[in-house]
């Protein structure tokens, strides 16, 4: 789509073409000093025309990729949730921390600090997987390209739920969590300053055009909240039942 300035820079160039045969001089005589000031002229108008554009372009671009890529996150941080809860033989602490009360925009608050280690796509990173899971105040690293560096903060957190009756390891007896909320919220690395610092937002960054980095030095790339049921357990329904009345479904 032409631009207003494009079509400037247009009409400029067809200035100079039209002017040129006016100067009286032959093709030899090569170009006068007024002549490549007006070329000068020219191309810096078309310069200043078209690098807004791209610059605009370029970080709107990758303001989408990244977008993108949180919300792929976080839909696979869910399905690992789910997988868990599915195949069974699992405890509390192997899942989000639980909130106390229901969830909200700011319940829980942004997490504060990094877990120990490093997800990534990358078998030959130093750093390895967290051996645990991070608590409310905690944020995972990730690294999604295998340069082993991290690109998003991953914060995740559930509601208590509806739980049954189970046994530990050791055969006490135990309340095992088979029907909750969950939420993960996807930072940019870029927000790791503020986030320690408290200063970063749990509302979830808008994506507009831009030319620098939007909302994500404050903002999630992208909040995500869904249902985990443990099917294949008899109080599998009457558990979603329960979250449903609760309006957490």
């Amino acid at each position: 789509m032409r631009t207003p300035d494009d079509s400037q820079s247009v009409r400029s160039l067809r200035l100079l073409v039209r002017w040129l045969p006016c100067l009286g001089h032959s093709s030899e005589q090569g170009l006068t000093l007024i002549e490549s000031l007006v070329a000068i002229v020219v191309i810096s108008i078309t310069l200043v025309a078209i690098t807004p554009p791209i610059f605009f372009a370029t970080a709107t671009r990758i303001q989408n990729r990244r977008a993108e890529q949180g919300l792929a996150l976080a839909q696979g941080e869910v399905e690992r949730v789910r997988t868990i809860v599915e195949r069974g033989q699992y405890f509390d602490t192997d899942l989000p921390a639980p909130v106390a009360g229901a969830l909200s925009n700011t319940s829980p608050m942004p997490p504060t600090a990094a877990l120990t280690g490093l997800r990534t796509v990358s078998a030959t990173c130093s750093e390895t997987a967290p051996s645990a899971q991070p608590s409310l105040t905690q944020y995972v690293r990730v690294d999604v390209d295998g340069d082993c560096t991290p690109d998003f903060l991953v914060q995740t957190f559930r509601t208590a739920g509806t739980s049954i009756q189970s046994t530990d390891n050791a055969g006490n007896p135990i309340n095992l969590a088979v029907g909750f909320t969950m939420g993960v919220r996807v930072y940019s690395v870029l927000a790791e300053a503020n986030l320690k610092a408290g200063k970063a937002e749990t509302t979830q960054a808008s994506l507009r055009m831009t030319s620098g980095q939007g909302g994500f030095r404050l903002r999630p790339v992208s909040v995500l909240y869904s249902t985990v049921v443990k099917n294949s357990n008899s109080q599998g329904l009457s558990s979603y039942r329960d979250l449903c009345k609760a309006g957490k479904c």
